[in-house]
């Protein structure tokens, strides 16, 4: 199965008003929804759409108890059954041993990860809810994807892809709430929150594969590693304070043929 011609993803620049209004929507819907206690937090089901999954908050979240630099708008994510809690360790892990299996999929995992960052995937439902919705032909290509990389991914890919879409929300209630409104322009950047976190998701699982797959070639001749492969992303998360975001060159040369930029063709043509 081909998925370039339904993954084919224009690369996004700028502040797109419509995406910033999808995720101050999200704010405020997180907003409205009541707390529990840290012993006892209230738990609020997101997912109604798919019976593989179920996708939920647990409020107030910890962050909003700690004693240093505390946030009071956390809340916790979780997917799936088993209430599992994933480290960003655990997701660049599994993403990064889809490489193994099948390099393709594995960018065009990271094209719905892009997908997810800005919300292309996402719909808005009559009464305001906007939820991760892909439409018929992505999730084909979702379920075949799932299918062809057996069980790399310990909650399936449907469902990871629900989590990152989830923790994004809440980064941007945690980033761009003041006095209990959404707020974009004010302390944070536009991009910090949802989309630093998911393209971090992108930048670290392919540089990191792209080191085991360096090493896995050179076995034989131990003295040709480039350790500077794994450095260059060490110091780059030393430098932006646990963000490691891709660049727009970064994605066009990884993610080809699935991230495109057409807006640079149409420059070329005058």
């Amino acid at each position: 199965m081909s998925y370039e011609h339904i993954l084919r993803t224009e690369l996004i620049g700028g502040k797109p008003k419509s995406f910033e209004d999808k995720r101050k929507k999200r704010i405020q819907e997180a907003l409205r929804w009541p707390s529990g206690t840290e012993e006892k937090p209230r738990k609020h089901i997101v997912s109604s759409e798919s019976d593989e999954v179920e996708t939920f908050f647990l409020k107030p979240g910890k962050e909003v108890f700690r004693e240093k630099n505390p946030n009071p708008y956390d809340m916790t994510p979780f997917v799936g059954g088993s209430e599992k809690r994933f480290i960003f360790a655990d997701l660049w892990t599994e993403l990064s041993r889809i490489s193994l299996v099948d390099f393709d999929i594995f960018k065009a995992v990271l094209t719905l990860i892009y997908r997810n960052a800005y919300m292309i995937d996402h719909v808005e439902s009559d009464n305001g809810q906007i939820r991760y919705l892909p439409n018929n032909e992505v999730l084909t290509c979702i379920k075949k994807m799932d299918k062809d990389i057996g069980n790399v991914l310990s909650e399936g890919l449907f469902n990871m892809l629900y989590f990152l879409d989830v923790l994004g929300w809440n980064e941007d209630v945690k980033y761009h709430t003041e006095k209990s409104l959404p707020c974009f322009g004010g302390r944070f950047e536009f991009n910090t929150g949802r989309v630093n976190t998911l393209l971090t998701c992108i930048r670290v699982p392919y540089q990191g594969a792209l080191f085991v797959n360096h090493v896995i070639g050179k076995y034989k001749d131990k003295d040709e590693i480039d350790f500077m492969l794994l450095y260059t992303i060490m110091q780059q998360f030393a430098k932006s304070r646990g963000t490691c975001v891709p660049t727009h060159q970064n994605l066009l040369e990884w993610l080809s043929p699935y991230i495109v930029d057409n807006k640079e063709k149409s420059k070329k043509l005058f």
